[in-house]
């Protein structure tokens, strides 16, 4: 008998097999419809390329890294070309600075009383000279000064009398008397030598005569010498220190700016008649005002400024240097200014100071030229292009440079144009590092490589274009 088992393993085995062909046609053909999807989508992204390809005659906004011009965009733009190169590092170094007031010769006018102003003098951009008054203070500290100055005054007149009468007073009784005594015992001791020499007197009696001179003689020492002197010496004493008195009042009035004389004395009597309380404020310099902080009936501190005055004689230019380039110059470096106020002239000073400390977001150094300013024509703020003149070792080596007109500001950032060489007409955006300028050409510290060749002329236009460009994106 047949095992219907068997039978029945005979009967599926076809239809397995054709299950599997099944599966594996349908993987087939999945990966078919893969590869044909993948395709497609090539198709489109080259169809989409061509369609943003450039046409004869059209012309290419900006991307941000390049820009591209049409063969009559070129031609119209006119544009010129220049390689970058190296050059023989110059005795020169250009670079831009400021006008600023030299504050070693700027100083402020300040009362050193508190009071009232009554009356101002001058006004903002007048010049005056060392000593003109500016304004008059009402100052109740001067008054009292004043009438401290004429107590003290008084006082010294009355210890110089009485010293003058003290000197007179020899004709006082007791010297009177003590010099009567001394005449008499000089008398009686010349008459006991007269008779000794004659033999007449005896000679105890020539002892007692110059013992009694003595006697006198000390005596009347003692009364014009001795008694006299501590009246005297208390009179003196008495007159020098009223003079020192007075001496350190009106030495205090004049550092407070009140003017006093030796005189002063004398015009007491007339104080009733005159306002003592008034002072005069006076420039401490010669110069232009270029600050004027008070009008009249304004009440004042003690040390408030009221004015500012500038000798402008000399300025300050301040030249902001690249960091590359501050080691190149020392104190006493020789420096060109030129400015538009000047018109061709230029003027030439010299390195004073070097500022130590970087600007931490321009990474410059302020560098100080101490400058004549012959007719003041140079003002404080005024924008100056500032030459420095390098030499030996300082000048020496090579350096990357283009001409000046190559750069363009982008925000932040200076950038070229570089001319792509196999494709005319497209140009790469490349930002720059810069040093110096010297002589039209600007020292390039990075960014860019000997022989490559940047739009000079023109580069403005391709800026324009690369600005356009990034809007067109935005939207």
């Amino acid at each position: 008998m047949r095992n219907p088992m068997n039978n029945e393993i005979k009967i599926l085995s076809p239809e397995i097999k054709s299950a599997r062909f099944a599966v594996l046609s349908a993987g087939i053909l999945i990966l078919t419809a893969l590869f044909l999807s993948a395709c497609s989508g090539a198709k489109k992204e080259e169809a989409a390329k061509a369609e943003h390809t450039e046409k004869p005659g059209e012309h290419k906004e900006g991307t941000g890294e390049e820009v591209s011009l049409s063969p009559e965009a070129l031609a119209a733009a006119k544009l010129e070309f220049a390689e970058v190169t190296a050059r023989a590092g110059g005795g020169l170094l250009r670079v831009t600075g400021s006008v600023e007031v030299n504050q070693q010769q700027t100083q402020q006018a300040t009362p050193l009383v508190a009071g009232r102003v009554e009356r101002v003098y001058v006004a903002l951009g007048d010049r005056v000279r060392v000593g003109q008054p500016l304004a008059v203070i009402a100052s109740p500290q001067i008054a009292q000064m004043h009438g401290k100055l004429h107590e003290a005054e008084t006082k010294l007149a009355l210890a110089q009398r009485e010293l003058e009468r003290v000197q007179k007073a020899e004709n006082r009784a007791a010297v009177l008397t003590a010099k009567a005594k001394l005449d008499e015992a000089e008398a009686a001791l010349k008459r006991t030598q007269r008779l000794i020499e004659v033999g007449a007197g005896a000679g105890k009696d020539l002892v007692a005569a110059e013992t009694a001179y003595r006697t006198a003689k000390a005596e009347y020492d003692f009364q014009n010498n001795i008694a006299l002197s501590k009246e005297l010496q208390e009179a003196r004493a008495e007159v020098e220190t009223s003079r020192v008195d007075v001496a350190h009042i009106r030495d205090e009035m004049k550092s407070l700016g009140a003017p006093v004389s030796e005189e002063e004395h004398s015009q007491h009597g007339d104080d009733h008649k005159r306002d003592t309380s008034l002072i005069a404020l006076r420039a401490p310099i010669s110069g232009t005002i270029t600050e004027r902080l008070v009008n009249a009936g304004a009440g004042i501190e003690v040390g408030k400024p009221l004015f500012t005055i500038a000798n402008l004689s000399t300025v300050w230019v301040i030249a902001n240097v690249p960091e590359a380039q501050v080691s190149r110059l020392r104190v006493g470096t020789a420096a060109r200014i030129s400015s538009a106020a000047l018109g061709g002239e230029a003027r030439t000073g010299r390195v004073t100071y070097i500022d130590p400390q970087l600007n931490e977001e321009t990474r410059t150094a302020k560098v100080r030229i101490e400058l004549a300013n012959a007719g003041e024509r140079l003002k404080g703020g005024m924008f100056v292009e500032v030459e420095f003149q390098v030499s030996g070792v300082e000048a020496a080596g090579e350096e990357l440079s283009v001409p000046a007109a190559a750069m363009q500001r982008m925000g932040e950032r200076t950038i070229v144009f570089i001319a792509d060489e196999k494709e005319p007409g497209h140009f790469k955006v490349r930002e720059v590092e810069l040093g110096g300028e010297s002589n039209g050409y600007r020292v390039i510290t990075g960014g860019l490589k000997a022989g490559e060749r940047v739009v000079t002329k023109g580069s403005f236009t391709l800026k324009s274009q690369l600005q356009k460009g990034e809007l067109g994106e935005e939207h």
